[in-house]
């Protein structure tokens, strides 16, 4: 790493500060059963769509946008199912999983077994590692956001994300309306968005949708909902301390009321330490103001809880693959 890299990269003083990234704004496009096909396997993955009759008009429009981690789109078509086969599904560790929100005409999920209809905002996780058929008897709108599988499973164990897997959550009570509505105000959005505000509101989107699914009734033991609650407990402790350089897990541990034990079995089931965790959540939080303000290297290094400019920025290259000055001037 050259010396400047270790110093952090900070630009000399009096030069101007860098242009704001911004997210694109929504990006509409239409067209027949040709164009569909098409547009279903570049948007979302490869899937086979059905009609009972081809001689039918037949149109679908999509519009797409992405916000920090997370895509998002919004489908309006005409009658018409999907199937993903299992012949068109490689290395399922490499598949991203969707929530689909139905927000006009029911639509029906198959997956794991389970069949259920969604309409007037409720949605479902479901797994394009894995086989589904979508149903849709009528013309239909819905959103769609896909979440990139190691964000979700950073969150939730991949054996609680199987068990809320085509569970619907009603968008009329709990959790569910407050991420139904805010996903439905996301998709409304027309112009662009500066990268810092879009990163901030994918998080919020992601804890949100976290949240709704356990506490979907019936899925999860009380114990295993406890620790559920216990780990979102947890991971909003540290995020509010992201800028203490002197927070150690013990001390959270003990703020929180828990063993320190207790707190590492918890975090077991995101695949990280709490310690491993909290690196990541303090490196994120320095990607989005380094996107959207001057600040020096040094200064947001502080502000995100390190010590160490040197450690900071070897920190942020491992896990964006440049430095920050780097990051920030492409």
């Amino acid at each position: 790493m050259s010396t400047r890299d270790d110093q952090g990269d900070d630009a000399p003083d009096g030069e101007n500060p860098p242009p704001v990234n911004t997210t694109p704004a929504r990006q509409e496009m239409s067209g027949g059963r040709e164009w569909w096909t098409d547009a279903l396997a570049e948007t979302y993955c490869e899937m086979d769509p059905q009609w009972e009759s081809r001689s039918g008009r037949f149109e679908a429009r999509l519009s797409t946008r992405q916000f920090g981690d997370l895509s998002l789109s919004t489908v309006r078509a005409h009658a018409h199912s999907v199937l993903r086969t299992p012949a068109m599904i490689g290395d399922t560790d490499s598949e991203d999983y969707f929530l689909c929100a139905v927000t006009g005409g029911p639509g029906r999920i198959e997956q794991h077994d389970r069949s259920i209809w969604l309409d007037k905002g409720s949605f479902a996780i479901i797994d394009a590692g894995q086989p589904f058929r979508f149903d849709f008897p009528q013309r239909f709108e819905q959103i769609v956001v896909r979440v990139p599988r190691p964000l979700l499973l950073g969150r939730m164990s991949e054996r609680d994300v199987d068990r809320v897997m085509a569970q619907p959550v009603s968008a009329a009570s709990g959790a569910g309306v407050v991420v139904s509505r805010f996903l439905q105000q996301l998709a409304a959005l027309d112009a662009a968005v500066p990268d810092a505000p879009a990163a901030a509101l994918s998080a919020s989107a992601l804890d949100m949708i976290v949240t709704a699914l356990a506490d979907t009734a019936g899925t999860v033991s009380p114990t295993q909902q406890a620790h559920a609650a216990d780990l979102l407990r947890a991971q909003n402790l540290l995020k509010t301390r992201l800028h203490d350089e002197n927070l150690s897990i013990t001390e959270a541990a003990a703020e929180l009321g828990i063993s320190l034990r207790y707190l590492q079995k918890i975090f077991q089931s995101t695949g990280s330490t709490p310690s491993e965790w909290l690196l990541q959540a303090r490196l994120e939080r320095a990607r989005m103001i380094l996107l959207s303000t001057d600040i020096t290297i040094s200064d947001l290094a502080s502000r995100v809880g390190f010590k160490d400019i040197s450690h900071f920025s070897r920190s942020f290259r491992t896990f964006y693959g440049a430095s920050p000055g780097q990051y920030r001037r492409r």
